[in-house]
């Protein structure tokens, strides 16, 4: 019984040592630029949100563009993504694998809007 109690003590001990280290988030900063001035948009929603889950980083789209070229680059300017010519719709998820290449890269381009940014760790 002895010997249980001390064991248990340690573990709460080993338990209570181990650091609460605060993982920093992604987070994605972008520039627009409208090409056509009939293009309606809304101005306060995000274009995707991205998350960091297990070493796989997911963008999911919050805007719908159609025919748009995606490229993302990893810190090393190795292509990670590189769509031509597809549709973006509301929702819609990429994952990176083993995302460990911050910051990324990414270029969103068609006949009526550019947007370029990067995926930052903050």
């Amino acid at each position: 019984l002895l010997l249980m109690l001390f064991l248990t003590s340690l573990s709460f001990g080993v338990f209570a040592s181990e650091s609460k280290e605060k993982r920093r988030a992604p987070r994605l900063r972008t520039n627009e630029t409208v090409r056509d001035v009939d293009v309606k948009r809304s101005p306060s929603k995000p274009i995707a949100q991205v998350e960091d889950i297990n070493d796989c980083l997911y963008i999911t789209f919050q805007r719908s563009f159609e025919d748009v070229d995606i490229t993302i680059q990893d810190k090393d300017g190795n292509e990670v993504v590189n769509e031509q010519q597809t549709l973006i719709y509301e929702g819609r998820v990429v994952a990176i694998p083993q995302a460990d290449g911050y910051p990324y890269s990414i270029e969103i381009i068609s006949s009526t809007v550019e947007i370029r940014g990067e995926i930052v760790l903050e």
